[in-house]
């Protein structure tokens, strides 16, 4: 049984890499023994084993800016503006659109295409891959986001943005693979973990994690063995489970 962000795969499938995309981005994967993927495309620099990765950082020119009225039912939103750089054609896709006026009761909605978005201008427009539920009214100001597992990048220490899983595999830059965010993973290592507690990202290491109690950053998972700083330590994954 499958459905369309989610797919039984295989160990060996989680190792496959492409030029070319296969399946939607963020796309779940789950192996023989329970553990899981999500399907990405690197940005400009080759993934190393055992790194943790995150998304890229958010862009501003896509935070509360200007929207048309629209009615309930469309998918097609107009009047979409940016602030200071222009949004390439398509640069949205598989990602999240979403009203920031708290007045607004729309949820999120998943992206399907864009035009140019053009800086200072609302005049691009945002197809969603579902209709609106409810009418966006006068004043409204919206939020778009491209999808977290495009052009992911090494997790910054302390992270930048969101934690998108471990490379299992090097993927090229801008190529396609899968990143694993649960169950049993190989991870480097900054200071001393403790078997059965918590890792978290680490503040000093890029892709690294730590000892929960020494650093607040996000937590990842829970160590099953434990190897020295700089090595790999075995981490049971909690992204996605």
């Amino acid at each position: 049984m499958s459905f369309p962000n989610l797919v039984f795969g295989s160990e060996e499938e989680s190792l496959k890499t492409t030029t070319a995309k296969r399946v939607p981005l963020g796309t779940k994967m789950v192996a023989e023994d329970g553990r899981c993927y999500r399907y990405c495309e690197n940005g400009a620099t080759a993934q190393i084993v055992g790194n943790m990765q995150q998304s890229f950082v958010p862009l501003a020119d896509l935070q509360d800016e200007a929207i048309a009225t629209l009615a309930a039912g469309v998918t097609v939103l107009t009047g979409i503006g940016g602030t200071t750089a222009n949004t390439a054609v398509d640069l949205l896709v598989d990602g999240y659109f979403y009203s920031s006026t708290a007045a607004d009761l729309n949820p999120a909605y998943r992206i399907k295409s864009n035009t140019l978005i053009t800086a200072g201008a609302a005049t691009g427009t945002i197809t969603l891959y579902n209709a609106l539920e409810v009418a966006i009214a006068a004043a409204s100001t919206y939020n778009a986001v491209k999808n977290p597992w495009m052009d992911t990048i090494i997790m910054a220490s302390p992270p930048e943005a969101f934690t998108t899983g471990c490379a299992v595999k090097a993927i090229a830059g801008d190529a396609f693979g899968w990143l694993q965010t649960g169950g049993p993973c190989r991870v480097l290592t900054e200071g001393t973990l403790i078997i059965g507690d918590n890792a978290a990202a680490s503040a000093t290491t890029d892709g690294a994690v730590a000892p929960s109690a020494e650093d607040t950053n996000p937590q990842v998972g829970i160590v099953i063995m434990v190897d020295a700083t700089t090595e790999n330590s075995l981490v049971f994954l909690t992204l996605d489970s």
